[in-house]
């Protein structure tokens, strides 16, 4: 049986209402689409409810999923990743311009990622942020890591590394320093880091 009959044959059990196909298909995107998330709100915890909503909905619809599902479950991500950054705004906390620039450019790179060009300009943008982040000095470039890629407190980095974390605090100034010295010619970065 090939791989595109046995994915059908998911959807297919789905539809019928079958819970372990739906968890099959649960196992098989959630960390994708989670990482999916992780790039337009930039909180994994928040990712993370948004990805588990996402499969609610596909559950409670689960009669009018089709084969491939993955686009409809990709977009669906998208779509709530928006509607999060819109309901940001709707918030009575002010937001600095720094933050309101931010969520002006996470809103763009969420309506527009479908678009190949834009898909090639965010590749091409992660290439020199890479690049970038891999020239800092090692400790700084850990921290940095640790901080900006994997979302921990500069208290839980500090802990990790056996550091206080005013130090983890003043290697995060130096990388970001750093990174604004080299990346400047690079307009959204900036917005990504504030």
């Amino acid at each position: 049986m090939s791989d595109l009959t046995i994915q059908i044959e998911l959807i297919e059990r789905i539809n019928r209402g079958d819970p372990k196909a739906f968890e099959s298909l649960y196992n098989h995107y959630y960390v994708y689409l989670c990482a999916v998330a992780v790039k337009y709100v930039y909180d994994p915890a928040v990712a993370q409810e948004i990805t588990n909503d996402v499969f609610l909905n596909a559950w409670n619809l689960r009669e009018q999923l089709v084969y491939p599902v993955n686009a409809y479950l990709r977009q669906a991500v998208q779509n709530r990743c928006l509607n999060y950054l819109r309901s940001l705004r709707m918030q009575e906390v002010p937001l600095t311009e720094a933050e309101e620039k931010l969520l002006r450019f996470r809103e763009m790179q969420a309506g527009s990622d479908e678009h190949p060009l834009a898909r090639l300009e965010n590749k091409e943008l992660n290439e020199l942020v890479s690049e970038a982040v891999s020239r800092l000095p090692e400790r700084c470039r850990q921290i940095f890591t640790q901080k900006f890629y994997y979302g921990k407190t500069s208290e839980e980095i500090a802990r990790e590394y056996g550091l206080n974390a005013s130090t983890v605090r003043v290697q995060l100034k130096i990388a970001l320093t750093k990174l604004k010295e080299e990346l400047k010619d690079v307009y959204p970065v900036w917005l990504l880091f504030f």
